[in-house]
């Protein structure tokens, strides 16, 4: 993370028992968890796809994705829906905690030699807010180019078959 003297508004979520955080300038917006439709031989992570605005988009399960224990959704359970790189895209996620401004000096980036004997690559940096460790997802890490295009493809064929 670019260190400056400038506030940062992130969505801060749980997953979990750990909490997490992205941009908010990345989030269109926190929907209801819904039913989604299916997409065989897709990634595992992937849950499927729903409709948002008129578009087919994948929807990213974030505890299959951290390989958790998967568990029943409940009332709080939201789709985060967030634009990464011209791409929509959903995470679902146990329940939206907060919108928080983080500074540089609550903000640690990964160290490199933490980093080689841990999986950190999704993670971009962590915060230490409020007697609280916030790890703060880097969003181009969470559904890779390839899961993407594999996904939109599928898409493509059921936009077709309607």
């Amino acid at each position: 993370m670019e260190k400056g003297t400038t506030a940062t508004q992130f969505v801060t979520f749980q997953i979990g028992d750990e909490e997490y955080g992205v941009s908010i300038m990345l989030v269109q917006e926190i929907i209801r968890h819904q039913k989604l439709t299916k997409v065989f031989n897709a990634n595992h992570a992937i849950r499927g796809v729903i409709n948002f605005r008129g578009n087919v988009i994948p929807v990213v399960d974030m505890r299959r994705k951290f390989q958790l224990e998967e568990i029943d959704y409940d009332n709080h359970t939201v789709v985060i829906v967030l634009e990464v790189n011209k791409k929509t895209m959903g995470i679902i996620v146990e329940r939206v905690s907060d919108i928080v401004n983080f500074t540089e000096d609550i903000l640690q980036d990964i160290d490199q030699e933490f980093a080689g004997d841990v999986m950190t690559s999704h993670i971009r940096a962590m915060a230490k807010y409020d007697n609280r460790i916030i790890m703060l997802l880097d969003p181009d890490k969470i559904m890779s180019f390839e899961e993407y295009n594999k996904i939109k493809k599928s898409n493509d064929v059921l936009q077709e078959a309607n």
